[in-house]
């Protein structure tokens, strides 16, 4: 069964990845649409008397972002040669993919893009501080309105037969479980997994499960203490034990601004977990 018909990987200041590309595969099945897409920048100029910026400055910057654009268009060729997926648009046949490039203001342009597919997939880098892929994934998940696979590496041969619900009873946690109803429907098993003490005001684990079960769903509720643990690295430690193969959580339900200083769920998940990773805000 097709589990989503249009999927969007974003590239801003990145590469295009194999990982992103297989999982795009695996979950747009035989006949859907896969688009990459890059967002050169534009230079942002502060007017004033007396501001000006060298011609030669500006063309430089244009240049810049025109081989980064060239470059991740060709990397995204190779890669769908590799795999024998047909250059195709939208409206065709088949596994098929296309390219979009399109300048604007970067992140926030590939966000609003985003609102257009059922998902977006962004590959994690890790070791290159260079790479602002974070930007780019934030963007999506608080621009689009849209559900955002964030994959690691390697993906695995099945993505959403064993899935864990990181469930804090939040709105966001909430609204990814809707993204992901088709992947819970076709699973194999799944965990609801709430850490204790890491929970907002709502229904519990045990209520949420009973509820999947009415649609089929083979599910199983279990509570967690955090210990000396984050409540990131908890998750993670039973997901890993529980073999998932995806984790569905929402993303920022602390602000942005308070993950940042104090650290959170949302952040230690986004640069830790090997796992494909499920969220929406």
């Amino acid at each position: 069964m097709t589990l989503m018909k249009t999927i969007l990987l974003p590239f801003n200041n990145t590469q295009p990845t194999v990982a992103a590309l297989d999982a795009a595969c695996l979950l747009v099945g035989n006949d859907g649409y896969i688009e990459g897409a890059f967002c050169r920048q534009v230079l942002p100029i502060i007017a004033g008397e007396g501001i000006t910026l060298p011609g030669d400055y500006l063309a430089e910057f244009e240049e810049e972002g025109r081989q980064q654009a060239e470059a991740a268009r060709e990397t995204f060729r190779s890669l769908l040669a590799e795999r024998s997926i047909q250059e195709g648009n939208i409206t065709g046949s088949g596994l098929r993919a296309g390219w979009t490039e399109m300048v604007g203001s970067g992140p926030e342009g590939i966000g609003e893009y985003a609102r257009l597919f059922d998902l977006s997939v962004i590959s994690r880098v890790v070791g290159d501080p260079a790479v602002d892929w974070k930007t780019t994934a934030e963007a999506v998940l608080f621009d689009s309105g849209r559900p955002l696979l964030i994959v690691s590496n390697e993906i695995p041969a099945q993505v959403g037969s064993r899935i864990v619900v990181a469930w804090n009873a939040s709105t966001e946690t909430s609204r990814t479980l809707t993204a992901g109803a088709a992947l819970l429907q076709t699973s194999q098993e799944v965990l609801v997994l709430t850490v204790k003490g890491a929970t907002v005001a709502g229904p519990e684990g045990d209520r949420l499960a009973q509820h999947l079960k009415t649609s089929g769903i083979n599910v199983e509720s279990r509570v967690v203490e955090r210990g000396s643990r984050g409540v990131g690295e908890a998750i993670l430690e039973e997901a890993q034990q529980f073999q998932a193969d995806l984790i569905i959580k929402g993303a920022y339900t602390q602000s942005r601004l308070r993950q940042l200083i104090f650290g959170g769920a949302t952040s230690d998940l986004i640069n830790q977990a090997s796992q494909p990773m499920l969220m929406s805000h």
